[in-house]
């Protein structure tokens, strides 16, 4: 039977679905994932009620209804600004369809005169006439099934209806069939949940709308799901505590000599977490350790001391960072570190001319290159490390899980330290990084001033590039961020190329700009002078979000703040106050832009400095799988379950994975056939070869 559901419909691709072609996959890959099980799995985010009407009456007055009717004619609009209305007729009985912003030639190809359609929406009268304004759907009659009774309604993207979406559904459960319980009966049982069919079956289509019931269903669904993740976790641990590795034991003298060049005292955190690192470092088994940090509270030196132990060993490292900027900034500030050692440092980008990567392929491959930083270019397939022992990745949430095992897999069982300054609330990390160690630096280098921050409208900017002067005069940087690269009409946003060109003319050649379009000398080259003070305004895209660290940095502009996520707005404020100098961060915000949202995150990050609070903040306002930047693949980690929400489901769920892998040698075939099953549906067997129960 379960090789039968193995080798079931519901693993195959979403294209087989009925009515999904090669535009509608694309949507619907966007929002759920490639499989047909991915889309049953994407629950619906409310319900409603909408009653069919044969014959359109008073006693609807105000109800959401489906209604059949015949388009008489499209009225004149005399006046543009005017309400477009269409008249129609049910029976005998007249309906204006009204449209307060609509597109004539649109409106009269989905509404023709002569034709028939179902209209949905909320039953209005005014006066003597029947209407419905800005309907919901206008479809064809053969609809009609999927646009009334107890509806689920989902999450959509431009170009997908939610007819199709549910059309959809309906086919894909027709291919759902019943698996195994792999849950304990009495946890089953306890919380009164049903099968885990019925369970899907039903939250698409439940029987009454009934909350508790409903939220039974999503629950019972969130416990698979969180399960699944734990075990997947979990089973990685295993793999990676069985390898044995190199141990790189403690160089109190190349470690002596790095912190005396540091022109600071490190914190009794820095030196915390360092301890930490080297006590797993010279352990036979592969350290996985977390290690997070608000911005400016000191990762980069933690990494850069823990990775000296290595320098005299013949052991490689990697560097690993999200952004070219972030590489080149890394690779300046450890080649001037290491420049009276003899350490050979290469950085490698995908950016890097052809005949300079070949260069730097041999040197890792003859290990004449020790310490390798670069982006994701580091993990391609045609390089090879002689012997790579130590891997440190910057912004570990910006990498994909199958990207951390390709990286490790070129190495030998190499010790993993994963970084963020993206402040993650504990539970939360615990949920992400459940199978590794946590280390926290949780105060800033003693010399570090409050950044003061300041909001301002976009009408009022002459004051802010007036203010710029005395910049000049102090021989001080400033930051310039825009949020794009060139104009667009559809996104009104002021480009980063056209603020240069006007700050330019007033301030000459103090003014730089990068964004990512430039090839990497061309960066490397601005950075430089903006640190040597050759230029003193930088105009930018949000690429040095992280990276750039310029100590005598003490202005940070950023236009368009309110299209700003609060993690983004945090990370780019910390790019200056890396010094004992007073420093300040001005929030330009256009007044007709600024919804309630906008509002509340350009207050939370005027009012605080606290990385922890305004993640928790931003995480209340936008949900944990955007601020950890977990969508990958067009789709976030968990479909079902919030952790911010399901702190005991998932607690549960992690008691159950335990007793499942603690018992899995003793296990039954049949038993781990089905629990391997569970991880397939649930995609936790998809993002690497290596997790199954076996």
């Amino acid at each position: 039977m379960l090789d039968k559901i193995s080798k079931n419909n519901l693993f195959n691709s979403i294209e087989n679905i009925k009515g999904i072609g090669p535009k509608t996959l694309l949507l619907f890959q966007k929002l759920c994932g490639n499989r047909v099980i991915d889309l049953l799995l994407t629950i619906p985010r409310n319900f409603k009620r909408r009653k069919h009407l044969v014959e359109i009456t008073n006693k609807h007055l105000k109800e959401e209804v489906a209604i059949e009717v015949s388009v008489e004619k499209h009225l004149p609009q005399f006046n543009p600004k005017m309400p477009y209305k269409i008249l129609c007729k049910n029976n005998d009985v007249e309906i204006e369809i009204i449209f307060f912003r609509g597109y004539v030639k649109y409106l009269k190809k989905i509404l023709p005169t002569g034709e028939k359609r179902i209209i949905c929406g909320k039953l209005e009268k005014l006066g003597n006439k029947f209407q419905i304004i800005h309907p919901e759907n206008i479809s064809p009659l053969e609809e009609l099934p999927y646009l009334h009774g107890l509806l689920s309604l989902y999450s959509l993207t431009r170009g997908l209806t939610m007819t199709v979406y549910r059309k959809s559904i309906s086919y894909a459960l027709e291919k759902l069939i019943d698996v195994p319980e792999w849950i304990n009966d009495e946890v089953i049982q306890k919380n009164n949940w049903r099968s885990w069919k019925e369970s899907v079956e039903l939250i698409h289509k439940p029987k009454e709308l009934n909350e508790e019931k409903i939220k039974k269903l999503r629950e019972r669904l969130a416990f698979d799901e969180a399960m699944s993740h734990y075990i997947k976790l979990l089973i990685t641990k295993e793999k990676i505590e069985k390898n044995i590795c190199h141990k790189i034991k403690v160089n109190k003298e190349i470690k002596k000599e790095i912190i005396s060049k540091i022109p600071f005292d490190l914190t009794e955190s820095q030196l915390k977490v360092i301890n930490e690192i080297e006590l797993d470092l010279k352990k036979e088994i592969p350290m996985l350790r977390l290690l997070q940090g608000d911005v400016g509270s000191g990762k980069t030196i933690v990494a850069l001391i823990t990775l000296a132990n290595v320098l005299k060993t013949k052991i490689q490292v990697a560097l690993m960072v999200p952004t070219e900027i972030l590489a080149i900034q890394h690779y300046n500030y450890f080649c001037d570190l290491f420049k009276d050692i003899e350490i050979k440092t290469v950085l490698l980008t995908s950016k890097i001319k052809k005949n300079e990567k070949e260069k730097i392929y041999k040197q890792i491959e003859d290990g004449t290159a020790q310490v390798i930083i670069g982006t994701h270019a580091i993990f391609q397939r045609n390089i090879l490390f002689k012997k790579l022992g130590y891997i440190i990745i910057d912004e570990q949430h910006r990498f994909g899980v199958h990207q951390k095992f390709q990286l490790s897999a070129k190495g030998s069982n190499p010790h993993i330290l994963v970084m963020t300054a993206t402040p993650i609330p504990r539970t939360l990390a615990l949920t992400m990084y459940g199978n590794m160690n946590i280390s926290k630096i949780n105060e800033l280098p003693i010399n570090r001033k409050k950044i003061e921050t300041i909001t301002i409208p976009s009408n009022k900017i002459s004051k802010i590039i007036n203010s710029l002067k005395n910049i000049i005069k102090e021989k001080l940087n400033a930051f310039w961020i825009c949020p794009l690269i060139e104009d667009s009409e559809k996104l009104d946003l002021t480009a980063a190329t056209n603020r240069y060109e006007k700050l330019k003319k007033k301030f000459g050649n103090n003014v730089g700009i990068i964004h990512g379009k430039m090839d990497i000398e061309e960066k490397k080259k601005v950075i430089k002078k903006f640190k040597s003070k050759e230029i003193l305004i930088l105009v930018s895209t949000t690429i040095i979000e992280v990276g750039i660290d310029v100590p005598d940095a003490t202005v940070m502009i950023i236009e368009e703040s309110n299209r700003f996520g609060l993690s983004q707005l945090h990370q780019l404020r910390g790019r200056v106050g890396r010094s004992d100098k007073k420093s300040k961060c001005v929030l330009v915000y256009k007044e007709n832009n600024l919804n309630e949202f906008s509002k509340k995150r350009i207050e939370t990050i005027k009012n605080n400095h606290d990385g922890f609070k305004i993640a928790e903040e931003d995480l209340k306002l936008r949900g944990f799988g955007e601020i950890l930047g977990t969508r990958q693949s067009g789709f976030q980690l968990f479909k079902i379950v919030d952790p911010l929400t399901d702190t005991k489901i998932m607690e549960d769920a992690l008691k159950e994975a335990k007793i499942i892998f603690k018992n899995r040698k003793t296990m039954k075939k049949l038993d781990k056939d089905v629990i391997n099953l569970f991880l397939r549906i649930y995609n936790q067997s998809s993002s690497t070869k290596y997790i199954s129960i076996a």
